[in-house]
Formats: structure tokens, sequence, C-alpha cells
């Protein structure tokens, strides 16, 4: 592997270790409440959405309906969703309660502050480093989902 790849690859895996030490520490979003990041994540998700069903907000948010399910769980808990529209017990709408809309508006400007740097970066590039830069994200996404698909059916087959 040359050494301009091999420095890519440790920058990438430095934004994914810092990535995941600052989503491991629970913020205050204005409701009293310490919110982890997969939680205000999923808040976030459900503002922008109004009320979306548990399959609608696992398929954009990325991740199972079971995973999905235990964070609205936590979320209802502590008052911050609500579940509406009951189709059964497996499938209905969220929404946001008052409480879950403080959180939603202090975690949008907390977003405007990260996005204004990221607006700078993307203002300088060219056209063509944007859609270079798109498409290396949608890669990676993509391949993460393979993984992690790949792993839930090892952890399946072993059950």
């Amino acid at each position: 592997m040359n050494s301009e790849l091999q420095y890519l690859i440790d920058q990438f895996l430095k934004i994914l270790h810092l990535y995941s030490v600052i989503s491991r520490k629970p913020v205050d979003y204005g409701t009293g409440d310490k919110l982890y990041f997969t939680e205000i994540h999923t808040i976030t998700t459900v503002g922008k959405n109004r009320e979306i069903n548990m399959t609608h907000l696992a398929e954009k948010m990325g991740v199972t309906r079971g995973a999905i399910s235990q964070t609205i769980r936590k979320l209802v808990s502590k008052n911050l969703v609500l579940k509406t529209n009951a189709i059964n017990r497996k499938e209905f709408s969220i929404r946001l309660t008052e409480k879950g809309q403080i959180a939603y508006k202090g975690q949008m400007s907390l977003q405007r502050e990260i996005f204004t740097f990221a607006e700078t970066l993307y203002e300088k590039g060219s056209v063509q480093n944007r859609e270079l830069v798109k498409g290396l994200f949608e890669a990676i996404i993509h391949n993460m989902q393979e993984r992690m698909k790949a792993m839930e059916e090892v952890k399946a087959a072993k059950s």
C-alpha cells in the first residue's frame, strides 16, 4: 500500500475514533436530560420528518428496526417522543413531544455551528471535488451497511 493511501486511511480511522468518543458522551440539549448521540440523532430525524413510522425511521437512519425500537423506548420513557397512529404493536408513527421539540431545537442550533464550518470547506471546493467527496461518502456508507448486514447474518447463524 502506498504511503499516501495509508495516510488517508489513518486519517479516516482517526475521524471514526473521534466520532466514537464524541458519540459516547451524553449531552443536555436544553431539556435537563443527557442524551446520547443515537437518541438525539433519532430526535433530529423525527423532527425533520414530523410523524414518521418505525420502518421509514430505521431506513432513514440506516439501522435495524430492532435498534430503532430500543431507542424509541428510551425516548418515550424520557417523554421526548410519542407513539401515535398505532396500526399494531409493531407499526406506529412517532412524533416529538414539546420536550422533544426543545431537544430538537437545541440540536439544530448546535448543527448550525458545525454546518457553518462544513459550509466554509464546501464552498472552497470545486464542483469536481464535491462530487468526489460525495461519491466517497456514498461508497463508505454502502460498504459499512454491507458489513453490518454480514455481521448480523453471522450472528443470526450462530443463534
